[in-house]
C-alpha cells in the first residue's frame, strides 16, 4: 500500500471541522507551586508569551493536531481527562478560551489571533535596551553570584558596612555629594548604573535556575522611568526558581552596595556613599507589593498565583453580601485565598487613594510644571552659554525628570478611559468576560477514579546526582535529601519529555540544502541523546547519495552499507540479522553507512530508500535519516513522503537562514505543510560568529513557522570530524542537544498518517489564560 493510499484509508470517518494547534505553540508541563486547588499547566506561544491552562484546556491543546475531527478530538480528550466532553462543549471552549489566547483554531489552517494582556498598571512607551543574546551572556556571566556561599558573604558585607556607617558617619556625610551640581550629576549616573545592574540580577537568577531570559528594555511605569527584563521563561521553573528570579534584582542591589562601599572605603569619593543610601531605598521600593514592582511578583509566586491583579474583581465580588463565591475564587486553595484577599483589601484602597490625590493636585501641579519648565530651559541656555556644562546638563536632567511624570500620568489616564469604554461596550452588548465552567456539577472524581497516584501518594523527591547536594546525600547515606538543584530539575523535566511514548515507529529526517551547516553532526548528536534517554531502539540511516560521513562519527563495527542491506534484505527476518549491517555507539545509537565506493556510478533511488525504511520500521522505534543537500533529488523527495517529522539545519549566516526558509517554502508548496508546522529548526553557531547577523531575529522567524528553534553553541569537540560522544561535549552543548531532543519528542503526539490514533495523555495541566 502506498503512502497516499495509507493516508486515505485512515481518514477519520467523522466529519466537521478539525481543530488545530497554532504554529510554534509549545507545551511546557505543570506549573510548579500552584496556589489553585487543581493543578495548572503552561503553554508557550510562538511570541514566547506564557499561558496558564487548566488540565482540560491543556489536553485540548495537546490533542488538537489539525487532522482529527471534532467528534474524535472530543473522544480523545474525554479519555485523557476521565470525564465525558461533548463536541458542543469543545467548540465553546475553543471559541471562548483557546482561540482568543492564540493557542487553537477551530478549523485547520484558519488564522489564529490572540488578545494580549493590556493591564492598566503596566509599562508604557517601552523600548529594547539590550537584545536577548547580550542579556543571556550577562546572565551566564553573573549567575555564579547566586551560589549560596557567595550570597552569604554579600549579605554579611552589607550588614558590616551599614553598621559602620551608622556608628561612624553622620547624615551630612551621607548626602555631602548633593551639595554641588557635579556631585548630583555623578549620583544620577551611578543611580542609572545601579538600576540597570538590578535588571542584570533578574537575568542572572533566571539563568541560574535553568531558564532563558529575554531582552532588557526601558519604559515608563506610572510616572517613573524604569528598566525591565523579560523573564517570562522563568514560569517554567519551580517555585524556588521563580522566587530566585524575582529576588535577583534586589540581591544585585546588595551586590552593587558592596562594590560601591568597597570603592568608597578605597577612594573616599562622596557620591559612592550617597548611592549606597539610595540603593537601600530602591530595595525598599522594589519590595512593595501594591504595584508591579518586584514585591508584587514575589508575593504572587509565594501564593502560587502569577497574576494577582487578575483576581481583584473575583475577590471583591465574593466579599459582597448575598453573593456566592466567584468560580475564580473557589479554585484557590484556602491559604492562597487568604493571601490574595488580604492583598486586595490593602491594594485597592491604596490605589484609589493615590489616584484621588493625583487628580486633586493635578491642576496645581500642571501650573507649577509650566513655570518650572520655562525656568529650567532658560537656566540651561544661560549655563551652557557661560561654559558651565555640568550645571547645564543638570538643568536638562531636571527638566526631563519633571516632564516624564506628566507623560506617564497622561498615558495612565488615557488607558483608564479606554478600559472604561471597553467595559461599557461589553456590558451594553451583554458579553461578559468568558469564564470556564465545569462540565458537570462534580468538582472531583467520585469512587475508584479518585484513587490516582497524584492525589493519594506523596510525591518522592528525586536524589541529586552532582554538586554539593549530591555530596550531602552521599555522606549521609541518603538520610538528608535536599533534592536536585533547579538546573538539574530542569534537566530531569527535559529527559522526562524526551521519553515521551511512541504509538508506532517514527521517522525523523534531517534537512539542509547548504553544505557545511552541521546536518550530519545534528543527526548524530540527536540520535545519541535519544538513544541514551529512551529505552527503545534508535537507528540513524545515512541517506546522503554523495558518500555521507555519518558512520565515521562512530566506531565502525560493520563494513556493510545501505546497498548491502538492500541487496540482502530477503535474508533478514529478525533484529539479530539486521544488527550485522549496523555500527553501534556506546549510547546504543546504531548507524547504517552510505556507499563511499568511488566505482559506484548510480545512487539509490526513491523506491530503494522506501524499501529500506519499511525494513527498518519493522525493527526500530526511531529512525533518523541524514539526507544530502539536494531537495529536488528524487530519492530525498521519496524520503520526505515517508517522513513523520523533519529537522531543518542552518549555519549562523544570512544566506544559510534564507536557504532554510526557502526549504520550508518548498515543502509548503509541495504538499508537506504538516511537516513544516511540526518541524524543528537548528542553528549551528560557529566559533567566529558574524557580527552583523541578528540570530535573535532568525530564531524568531523560524519559531513562528516551526514547532521550535534550538541554537547549538560552538564546541571544539565537534570540529574534529571524528567519533564524538556526548561526554566529550561541553555542558551547554549537551543541554542544547537535550533541548533539541525535547522538541522532537514533543512532536510525537502528532501522527501524520493516522489522525484517528489516540496519543498518550500528558501528565501536565491547568491554568486559566
Amino acid at each position: 500500500m502506498t503512502t497516499n493510499e495509507l493516508a486515505h484509508s485512515t481518514v477519520p470517518h467523522y466529519g466537521g471541522p478539525r481543530p488545530s494547534r497554532a504554529a510554534g505553540v509549545r507545551l511546557l508541563g505543570r506549573y510548579e507551586g500552584s496556589g489553585f486547588r487543581d493543578e495548572r499547566y503552561l503553554a508557550a506561544r510562538a511570541d514566547r508569551q506564557m499561558v496558564l491552562l487548566t488540565k482540560l484546556l491543556y489536553l485540548i491543546v495537546e490533542h488538537a493536531d489539525g487532522r482529527t475531527s471534532l467528534d474524535l478530538l472530543a473522544d480523545r480528550v474525554s479519555r485523557a481527562y476521565g470525564r465525558r466532553l461533548e463536541s458542543d462543549d469543545l467548540v465553546r471552549l475553543i471559541d471562548e478560551r483557546l482561540a482568543p489566547s492564540g493557542l487553537v483554531a477551530l478549523r485547520n489552517g484558519a488564522p489564529i489571533g490572540h488578545r494580549r494582556a493590556d493591564p492598566l498598571l503596566a509599562l508604557s512607551l517601552r523600548g529594547i535596551l539590550l537584545p536577548t543574546a547580550a542579556v543571556r551572556v550577562v546572565g551566564r556571566t553573573f549567575a555564579p553570584l547566586f551560589h549560596r556561599p557567595v550570597v552569604a558573604l554579600v549579605l554579611l558585607a552589607v550588614i558590616a558596612f551599614d553598621t559602620w556607617v551608622v556608628t561612624h558617619l553622620s547624615v551630612t556625610d551621607v548626602f555631602a555629594a548633593l551639595i554641588t551640581p557635579s556631585g548630583v550629576l555623578a549620583v544620577l549616573i551611578l543611580l542609572l548604573v545601579a538600576t540597570l545592574f538590578h535588571e542584570f540580577g533578574h537575568a542572572a537568577g533566571c539563568t541560574y535556575g535553568g531558564a532563558k531570559p529575554g531582552p532588557i528594555g526601558v519604559g515608563i511605569y506610572l510616572w517613573i522611568p524604569a528598566f525591565y527584563t523579560n523573564v517570562t521563561n522563568a514560569y517554567r521553573l519551580n517555585r524556588a526558581g521563580r522566587l530566585r528570579t524575582d529576588l535577583g534584582g534586589v540581591y544585585f542591589n546588595t551586590v552593587f552596595i558592596v562594590a560601591a562601599a568597597g570603592a568608597y572605603l578605597w577612594t573616599g569619593w562622596a557620591p559612592l556613599l550617597t548611592i549606597v543610601f539610595l540603593s537601600h531605598l530602591e530595595i525598599v521600593q522594589q519590595l512593595l507589593p501594591v504595584i508591579r514592582f518586584d514585591g508584587y511578583y514575589i508575593l504572587g509566586d509565594l501564593a502560587g498565583v502569577p497574576n494577582l491583579f487578575g483576581h481583584v474583581r473575583p475577590i471583591i465580588r465574593s466579599l459582597l453580601p448575598h453573593r456566592r463565591d466567584d468560580p475564580a475564587v473557589r479554585q484557590l486553595r484556602l491559604r492562597t485565598r487568604v493571601i490574595v484577599t488580604a492583598w486586595v483589601l490593602v491594594t485597592v484602597p491604596s490605589l484609589f487613594i493615590g489616584l484621588g490625590v493625583i487628580l486633586w493636585n493635578a491642576p496645581g501641579y500642571l501650573s507649577r510644571f509650566v513655570d518650572r519648565a520655562t525656568q529650567l530651559v532658560t537656566d540651561a541656555g544661560a549655563m551652557f552659554g557661560a561654559g558651565q556644562l555640568g550645571a547645564g546638563a543638570l538643568a536638562i536632567l531636571s527638566l526631563l525628570a519633571i516632564t516624564l511624570p506628566i507623560v506617564g500620568l497622561s498615558v495612565v489616564l488615557a488607558k483608564s478611559l479606554l478600559h472604561l469604554v471597553r467595559a461599557y461596550r461589553a456590558r451594553k452588548t451583554g458579553l461578559p468576560p468568558a469564564e470556564e465552567e465545569p462540565m458537570n456539577q462534580a468538582d472531583e472524581p467520585f469512587g475508584a477514579a479518585a484513587f490516582t497516584e497524584d492525589r493519594m501518594l506523596q510525591r518522592r523527591v528525586p536524589p541529586p546526582t552532582h554538586g554539593w547536594r549530591h555530596g550531602l546525600y552521599f555522606v549521609t547515606s541518603g538520610r538528608i535529601n535536599v533534592g536536585p538543584s533547579p538546573a538539574e530539575q530542569r534537566e530531569l523535566e527535559r529527559i522526562e519529555r524526551v521519553r515521551a511514548p511512541l504509538r508506532g515507529p517514527r521517522r525523523v529526517v534531517t534537512l539542509s540544502r547548504k553544505g557545511g551547516a552541521g546536518k550530519t553532526t545534528t543527526t548524530l548528536m540527536l540520535g545519541h541523546t535519544l538513544a541514551i534517554h529512551r529505552g527503545d531502539r534508535v537507528v540513524a540511516l545515512d541517506a546522503n547519495p554523495d558518500a555521507g560521513s555519518l558512520v565515521y562519527r562512530v566506531r565502525r563495527e560493520s563494513p556493510a552499507t545501505v546497498t548491502n542491506l538492500l541487496g540482502e534484505r530477503d535474508l533478514i527476518t529478525k533484529y539479530a540479522d539486521l544488527r550485522e549491517y549496523t555500527s553501534q555507539a556506546p549510547s546504543r545509537l546504531e548507524v547504517i553507512a552510505s556507499d563511499d565506493d568511488p566505482t559506484i556510478s548510480q545512487a539509490l533511488g526513491d523506491r530503494d530508500y522506501r524499501v529500506v525504511l519499511d525494513l527498518l520500521t519493522q525493527h526500530y522505534n526511531l529512525i533518523l535519516v541524514d539526507t544530502g543537500t539536494g531537495i529536488l533529488d528524487g530519492a530525498i523527495q521519496g524520503i520526505l513522503r515517508e517522513a513523520d517529522q523533519i529537522v531543518v539545519v542552518m549555519p549562523p549566516a544570512l544566506d544559510g537562514a534564507r536557504v532554510a526558509a526557502g526549504t520550508l517554502d518548498w515543502l509548503d508548496q509541495h504538499g508537506h505543510a504538516d511537516l513544516v508546522s511540526s518541524a524543528v529548526a537548528v542553528i549551528n553557531t560557529t566559533r567566529n560568529r558574524q557580527r552583523w547577523v541578528q540570530l535573535d531575529e532568525i530564531e524568531k522567524h523560524f519559531s513562528a513557522r516551526c514547532a521550535g528553534t534550538v541554537r547549538i553553541p560552538w564546541d571544539p569537540a565537534l570540529d574534529s570530524g571524528a567519533a564524538v560522544d556526548l561526554n566529550d561535549l561541553r555542558a551547554a552543548t549537551r543541554d542544547a542537544y537535550l533541548e533539541l531532543a525535547e522538541l522532537v519528542a514533543d512532536g510525537f503526539t502528532f501522527n501524520r498518517w493516522n489522525a484517528g490514533s489516540l496519543t498518550k495523555p500528558s501528565t501536565t495541566v491547568q491554568g486559566a489564560p
